[in-house]
């Protein structure tokens, strides 16, 4: 035999494979029954809704001007700890992947320290709300400005619990 032949030999097997295995695919197709989609459908539907509560569990809604302490998590080599970080939102900025916030601390001998946080970080273990702050802007940076901790202090939001 020659090598043109078999060439056309292998092309045809190869092409007889394939319709095989087509068929094989349409018979397993015809054999799922509606109901068992539906079933899977729903529970790719639920999967999603407990990831959102999770999230909502870690992120609780806050806004600027609030007073919040954000536990994050920092890897030092083999060890995994938590550090909290508890100061005034002064900022929220992007929308979806990249939405962050920016937190601002006064930390020793008065000096103020902003940290961004990604919403979407994985390192965020938790963020919990020590105080609701009434503030009238939506970006708080004058008080970079300020000096002291009477200075940068926010009047607190009274809310008024559901009976």
């Amino acid at each position: 035999m020659s090598q043109d032949e078999n060439k056309k030999t292998n092309k045809e097997e190869i092409e007889e494979e394939k319709a095989s295995e087509e068929v094989v695919e349409t018979e397993n197709v015809e054999e799922n029954s509606d109901e068992e989609i539906v079933e899977e459908n729903i529970s790719e539907e639920l999967e999603g809704v407990e990831e959102v509560k999770k999230d909502e569990e870690r992120m609780p809604d806050f806004g600027v001007g609030d007073t919040i302490r954000v536990s994050y998590k920092i890897i030092e080599g083999d060890k995994v700890r938590t550090q909290p970080y508890q100061g005034i939102v002064i900022a929220k900025k992007g929308s979806g992947a990249s939405k962050t916030f920016t937190v601002r601390k006064i930390g020793a001998d008065g000096v103020g320290v902003e940290r961004i946080f990604p919403f979407l970080s994985p390192n965020i273990e938790k963020v919990k709300v020590m105080k609701k702050g009434k503030v009238r802007r939506a970006k708080l940076y004058y008080l970079r400005d300020r000096v002291g901790r009477k200075a940068t202090k926010i009047k607190e939001k009274v809310v008024q619990k559901a009976k």
